[in-house]
């Protein structure tokens, strides 16, 4: 029943083609997360529409399936950095949009409250990186690696994106979020009870838009990474003590809270 009324909704939206959306990329950008209840989305929704989103369409598609493999050294150097707090870190992928066959090579560098992104397209996604790639990861990344990256994670999810009028902020919304061990690829862990909101500033505003909004509905940013949830979910070994507040805060939803799917 929540699927049916969000796309009733998604459907009043405005559209944007894919061309469109390439004058928004903010690669360069200030991000805040929100994790909600999927249940809270027509709600939020409904907001949207009085704020002017357009969103993004290709071929009468308005939700897509992304599939993402992260890379990491053999003992989690990228999840650690992230495990213990470091201002500066990154997260290395592939990814691919499943609906018009794109594949993308990704950087994506944290540095304090901003995040940069380097992203390369890919005539396929690969098992492993190539040596061109390898380079300039270690080039970006600020300690010496200590192993060679092998895939530690696959991720799909579906993906609503929504850009203001202004052209200045991106919103995604992802539901559908399963993940993957790649040793043990036939084990899916999937949640189907949150959605996680993205929202990407070129700068700093909490007075307009979807910021402001959930704002006034009381939800306030979270820190989450599907990378980090991932891990801990399909490797529950690893160390994750500065993580347990959002596996908790996951937990009461999922409890709570009805599927999407």
């Amino acid at each position: 029943m929540q699927k049916e009324i969000v796309h009733k909704q998604l459907s009043n939206l405005k559209p944007i083609s894919l061309k469109g959306l390439d004058s928004v990329k903010l690669l360069n950008r200030v991000d805040r997360k929100y994790i909600i209840p999927v249940s809270s989305l027509p709600a939020i929704i409904r907001l949207l529409n009085n704020n002017q989103y357009s969103i993004l369409e290709i071929d009468g598609h308005r939700a897509f399936s992304y599939l993402t493999t992260y890379f990491d050294t053999t003992d989690y150097q990228f999840y650690k950095d992230h495990h213990n707090s470091l201002s500066s870190r990154i997260k290395v992928r592939t990814r691919t949009y499943k609906e018009n066959n794109l594949h993308f090579f990704e950087i994506k560098m944290k540095s304090n409250v901003r995040t940069n992104k380097l992203r390369e397209g890919l005539s396929e996604p690969g098992a492993d990186l190539s040596g061109i790639q390898s380079k300039k990861i270690r080039a970006l990344y600020p300690k010496e690696l200590e192993s060679a990256l092998i895939p530690t994670l696959n991720n799909s999810f579906t993906r609503i994106t929504l850009v203001n009028k202004s052209k200045t902020e991106r919103c995604t919304i992802d539901v559908n979020i399963s993940f993957r061990d790649p040793d043990a690829p036939e084990k899916e862990i999937t949640i189907n009870d949150i959605a996680i909101i993205e929202v990407k500033q070129s700068k700093t505003s909490v007075l307009s838009g979807i910021v402001a909004s959930l704002r006034a509905m009381r939800v306030y940013p979270s820190s989450i990474s599907k990378y980090v949830l991932g891990l801990i979910l399909t490797h529950p070994q690893i160390k994750h003590n500065a993580f347990k507040p959002l596996l908790h805060k996951i937990n009461k939803i999922k409890r709570q809270q009805i599927s999407f799917s």
